[in-house]
């Protein structure tokens, strides 16, 4: 059975042997031994090290999972569960899913939508080791228009002073980044994913007061009228990015090149339930945006919009397989999207590689994910910050 409690001195020096490690950034697996000491990867063992033997292993960095909903639970009665817990209720619920996350190998969550004070009081319970959960980057609730896209979180804002106010709210509550929902959303009724919700001016705003506190701005966009607002507005990343309109998906090529040149952070969210969608008109038509986004240049980051329906938080790994059918990528290029380019594009950088110094946030599986992808649902070891999280058969 697997063990997912960690022993009370399980963040002490270990030394990592017997296995295959690929360090997040090179082009294929390499026979190494891995050194930690307290929360760091080491160059060296320490004195009194313990040993820990993953013989017919692979040693990978933690992943990164950039588009996540603790709130949510994943199915299709998501909002009556929402709307049915107390705040107490959702915040144990919330720490019960990033346990799950953690246990599948993802050390490192960017929430982006979820009450404010709640996930704020999460990430640092984790933070402070009240509970066990993966490093958490926070942006509350999302700045959106009264009774626009996900306004139940209580992130309503409108008119340019009322979301330069709403910045200001969420720096002072402490966030990591500010999300604003650029365009409406499928699971908020009476939104319009196809529309803006805000204008550019008010955009731009949220972006100058965002930028003055030293916190970055990604926003919603599902539809090419809020992606083209959210792009002229300045913003540093865009969600989803489906560029839909009232007559479907489109490719427009113009845009993509224009997010590209100004190096705008794409997280394209491949949910879980697109992958039963192969061979459809739906699959072909998000693939051959998903594509013009990689063969474009864009700089893409690794995300699921997991705690949506049909959307479990801890299939990141199944989600990564559906990105690389859908871009053509290999394997390699998935894994790198999903930690060290993840680190890079969201300012981490004290992960996503396995390097002396860096964090000390990895896993162990059987395979070799650099060539299946499948083999990082076989997860045999999680370590987070220095710390033995999780262990089967290890």
């Amino acid at each position: 059975m697997p063990t997912t409690e960690a022993p009370p001195d399980s963040r002490r020096a270990w030394s990592l042997t017997g296995g295959l490690l690929w360090d997040g950034l090179s082009d294929g697996l390499q026979d190494s031994t891995l050194h930690t000491s307290g929360a760091l990867i080491v160059d060296a063992p320490e004195g009194g090290a313990s040993i820990l033997d993953v013989s017919g292993l692979t040693l990978l960095p933690g992943m990164i999972e950039a588009h996540a909903h603790l709130c949510f639970n994943g199915g299709a009665d998501w909002r009556a569960v929402y709307d049915g817990d107390t705040p107490g209720g959702m915040l144990l619920r919330m720490a019960g899913y990033a346990r799950r996350m953690l246990d599948a190998g993802i050390t490192t969550v960017r929430d982006l939508g979820a009450p404010t004070a709640l996930v704020i009081e999460l990430r640092q319970a984790a933070r402070q080791g009240l509970v066990v959960a993966p490093d958490l980057l926070v942006a509350g609730a999302p700045v959106t228009i009264s009774g626009g896209h996900c306004w139940f979180m209580g992130g309503e804002a409108d008119g340019v002073e009322g979301v330069r106010l709403a910045v200001r709210e969420r720096h002072q509550a402490g966030v990591d980044w500010i999300k604003v929902m650029a365009s409406g959303g499928n699971m908020t009724p009476g939104s319009d994913p196809t529309r803006a919700q805000y204008t550019v001016e008010e955009l731009r705003t949220v972006v100058e007061e965002a930028h003055r506190h030293g916190l970055r701005v990604t926003a919603h966009a599902h539809g090419v009228e809020g992606i083209r607002v959210a792009v002229e507005a300045g913003v540093d990343g865009l969600e989803h990015c489906s560029f839909q309109t009232p007559q479907g998906s489109v490719k427009d090529e113009d845009l993509i090149a224009e997010i590209a040149r100004r190096g705008i952070v794409v997280s394209p969210t491949i949910v879980g339930s697109l992958a039963a969608m192969e061979g459809t008109e739906r699959w072909a038509m998000r693939a051959n945006l998903v594509r013009a986004l990689f063969e474009a240049g864009c700089r893409v980051v690794m995300s699921t919009d997991c705690g949506i329906p049909n959307t479990p938080h801890e299939g990141l790994a199944a989600s990564m397989e559906t990105l690389r059918r859908m871009s053509g990528q290999d394997p390699l290029a998935i894994l790198r999207l999903t930690t060290s380019t993840s680190a890079d594009l969201l300012g981490l950088a004290d992960r996503g590689v396995l390097q002396p110094g860096r964090r000390a946030d990895l896993l162990a599986v059987e395979g070799d994910p650099t060539r299946d992808l499948g083999a990082l649902q076989r997860v045999r070891l999680v370590m987070r910050d220095g710390e033995v999280v999780y262990r089967d058969r290890v």
